[in-house]
C-alpha cells in the first residue's frame, strides 16, 4: 500500500448520513419534509427514514405532528449544553464574553468563518431586551457583518475576490470599498456593521488571532439609539480587553476553535 492509499481519508457513509441529515436541519429555520432532506443529502427517503425516527427515539430530532417537517430536537440541545461547560476554550470565551456583558449591558457573540458566512458558536445575552436575528448555529453573509469583517481580515486582496466572484453576479456590491474596510480592520480599526442586516441595530467586532492567524471574533450588537460615542468607546475597550485575555488563554493552551 502506498503513502497516498495510507493518507487518503474513510468515510463511513452511514455516519455521514446522520451528519448530513443533522447539517439540514440546522441550516432551516422551519423544518425540513422528508422529502426535502433526502433532495438535500442526496439519499433516497427510504434509506433516511429509518434514520431519522431513530434520531427521534433519543430527542434528537423531532417530527411536527401537523406539518410533518423534522426539526432538531431538544436532545442536541443538551449535547451542546455539555460542550459548552466541558470544553476549556468554550468556558473561557464565555468568561471573557459575560465581562463585555457585564460592563456594556450589550450582547457579545463569538463567530467563526465558514465560507463566505459567519456560523455563530457562542452567544451571551444582556439584561438590555434586544431583538437580533442571529442564534448560536445560525449563519449571516460574512461581507454584511461586523463578525464576518474581521474573520475576513486576514485575507489578501485576490482571496476576498474570489471569495464572493459568485456573489458579485447575484447581488452586485461596490468590492473596492469593502476591499478598503477589510484593510481598515487589519492595520487596527475595529470591524462595524452599522444597519447593514438591520438597520436599527449596530454591530462591532474585533479578530481574535491564534499562531500569527485570526482563527474567530467577538462583538458586541447594540441597538442604534444607545450608540453613542461614549458608548461606542467602551464597547471597543470592553471587546478588545476581552480579545487579548481569549488570545492569551489559546497561546498558553495551545487550543483554537479552528484548527
Amino acid at each position: 500500500m502506498g503513502m497516498q492509499d495510507q493518507q487518503k481519508p474513510t468515510v463511513h457513509m452511514p455516519t455521514q448520513r446522520v451528519i448530513s441529515l443533522l447539517e439540514a436541519l440546522a441550516d432551516t429555520e422551519h423544518g425540513l419534509t422528508l422529502t426535502q432532506l433526502a433532495q438535500c443529502i442526496g439519499s433516497s427517503k427510504g434509506t433516511i427514514s429509518p434514520i431519522l425516527e431513530t434520531l427521534q427515539q433519543h430527542d434528537f430530532v423531532r417530527r411536527d405532528k401537523l406539518s410533518g417537517r423534522y426539526e432538531l430536537g431538544r436532545g442536541l440541545y443538551l449535547f451542546s449544553e455539555g460542550f459548552r461547560t466541558q470544553d476549556p476554550l468554550m468556558a473561557q470565551a464565555q468568561a471573557c464574553m459575560r465581562q463585555v456583558v457585564d460592563a456594556c449591558a450589550e450582547i457579545c457573540q463569538l463567530g467563526i468563518l465558514s465560507h463566505t458566512e459567519v456560523l455563530y458558536i457562542a452567544k451571551v445575552d444582556s439584561r438590555e431586551p434586544i431583538q437580533i436575528i442571529s442564534r448560536v448555529g445560525s449563519r449571516m453573509p460574512a461581507r454584511k457583518t461586523a463578525l464576518g469583517k474581521a474573520l475576513l481580515s486576514q485575507c489578501k486582496r485576490e482571496e476576498v475576490v474570489a471569495l464572493f466572484a459568485g456573489e458579485l453576479c447575484t447581488e452586485p456590491f461596490d468590492m473596492d470599498a469593502f476591499l478598503e474596510e477589510l484593510q481598515k480592520v487589519r492595520q487596527g480599526a475595529i470591524a462595524r456593521d452599522i444597519g447593514e442586516i438591520n438597520p436599527q441595530l449596530h454591530c462591532y467586532a474585533v479578530p481574535v488571532t491564534f499562531a500569527g492567524r485570526v482563527d474567530c471574533a467577538m462583538s458586541v450588537s447594540l441597538p442604534a439609539f444607545r450608540d453613542t460615542p461614549e458608548k461606542h468607546q467602551q464597547v471597543e475597550s470592553e471587546l478588545r480587553k476581552a480579545v487579548a485575555k481569549l488570545e492569551q488563554f489559546m497561546d498558553e493552551t495551545h487550543e483554537c476553535f479552528c484548527p
